[in-house]
């Protein structure tokens, strides 16, 4: 269940918070009261997106259409940060007359709303509206793949799915879409509590998430060589990929000093006006300032601890399994069929020329089918793969991997290498096992 839980805020958390700042932003640039509710084609966009994402997802793992999920990826996410840098420059363009004239009418002797301030024409609205919808739609599709894929492992191997563990596997799974709507909510609220924040606070929401995206599109194009990266710089992305959860707490913390200001605001703001009912719509504005505030404490502190305690928690640190002996000859590495026949996972190693140890896993897939591939993906590097309850699992993103798709190309899958079945044994060259050296250097 806490899992389930970490596992799902931690996916869409950062795109939770974006959204929660996004709506508040589209008002404001396209002229309008950002206190308001509004933007709806950013709302049809987001569950658009969304729906997208599971009926590709469904589709691919019922075989009706097969994707390469590294392709995808690439194809969606480079689209995904142009539109999202439009996105932004548009809302400065047009929402920066709008945050002045907020900004003034906060000042004591201003005591009257302005209701659309600054009037843009209808192609400038619609372009914004366009760009932001878009946007919306491309990052929930790309970032809620994840957690839909989670699904599957709602059932654990050996469990029925009317078993406690799969229950509470589903009440962990809930809570944790729950949190990240609620996540969403509070900064929309902050947002209209203190509009003069919707664009400085979008900015860094929108900053962390591109960075994130920026990382994975790197990440893959040296996957595939299409540029290379130094020894020097690859250490430090390992690193920031494998403490990626400083993005989520980094916005956290924007979204909390966010809620600090609008709290110090509204109790600066109880001075005693000269008119009775502006001094009660006052009040009034300044407990909902405050409430608003609360709430964001609240549910902040809740996610940093989530994130941090709860994380520590939900995923001890997973050993591999040691290498399994196998025959080494000058042609290579022969592994018995017999010791593959019983459906688990296992982990080979292999000292090459270069004094690397090369790891590679076999797994027995449907009758006398195989699946063999380095113990790395192209995404996450050489984190390995462990089994548990049944289900090959990726160490760094927690993804369990279809079984029968182990062997080929893309996504998390392992790398898969050339093999051969003959004689009663799997064979690996030598000259595979050497080229898969570089993998793991």
């Amino acid at each position: 269940m806490l899992k389930q839980f970490v596992d799902v805020v931690s996916a869409v958390l950062l795109v939770s918070l974006v959204l929660g700042a996004l709506f508040p932003t589209v008002r404001l640039a396209t002229g309008r009261d950002p206190a308001r509710p509004g933007a709806r084609p950013v709302f049809v966009a987001t569950f658009t997106g969304l729906t997208i994402a599971v009926i590709v997802l469904i589709l691919h793992e019922n075989s009706l259409w097969r994707f390469n999920r590294q392709r995808l990826t690439l194809t969606t996410l480079e689209p995904t940060i142009i539109v999202g840098i439009a996105t932004l420059v548009l809302a400065w363009m047009f929402g920066r007359r709008t945050l002045h004239l907020l900004q003034a009418q906060q000042k004591p002797d201003q005591r009257t709303t302005i209701l659309n301030p600054n009037p843009i024409s209808r192609r400038n609205q619609l372009l914004v509206v366009t760009a932001a919808s878009l946007w919306a739609g491309l990052i929930v599709f790309r970032d809620a793949q994840l957690p839909i894929m989670q699904a599957r492992t709602f059932v654990p191997v050996g469990a029925t799915v009317f078993s406690t563990a799969t229950f509470l596997n589903v009440v962990g799974y809930v809570l944790g879409w729950l949190v990240a709507i609620l996540a969403a909510f509070t900064v929309f609220r902050l947002c209209q509590a203190r509009p003069t924040w919707t664009l400085p606070l979008f900015s860094v929401l929108f900053t962390l998430l591109t960075l994130t995206h920026i990382l994975l599109v790197v990440r893959l194009l040296n996957a595939i060589r299409v540029i290379f990266i130094p020894v020097s710089v690859a250490e430090v992305l390992a690193w920031i990929i494998n403490h990626q959860v400083l993005f989520d707490l980094t916005a956290v913390a924007a979204c909390t000093v966010a809620a600090i200001f609008i709290l110090r605001a509204a109790k600066k703001n109880n001075y005693q006006a000269r008119i009775p009912a502006v001094d009660r719509l006052r009040r009034m504005r300044n407990q909902a300032m405050t409430r608003r505030a609360y709430l964001g404490f609240a549910t902040y502190a809740s996610v940093t601890v989530l994130l941090t305690v709860g994380a520590k928690y939900a995923s001890q640190e997973i050993e591999l399994s040691e290498p399994e002996p196998y025959d080494l000859t000058d042609a290579g590495a022969s592994i018995p069929l017999e010791s593959l026949n019983d459906g688990h996972l296992h982990r080979y190693a292999y000292q090459s020329t270069k004094n690397v140890e090369v790891r590679w896993i076999v797994i027995q897939k449907a009758g006398a089918s195989y699946g063999v591939g380095l113990d790395a993906c192209e995404i996450c590097g050489p984190s390995g793969y462990y089994e548990k309850d049944g289900q090959v699992i990726c160490k760094l993103c927690g993804v369990a991997m279809n079984i029968a798709t182990i062997g080929f190309k893309g996504g998390c899958n392992p790398i898969p290498i050339d093999y051969e079945v003959k004689n009663g044994v799997l064979a690996i060259s030598k000259e595979v096992l050497e080229e898969s050296a570089e993998v793991f250097a």
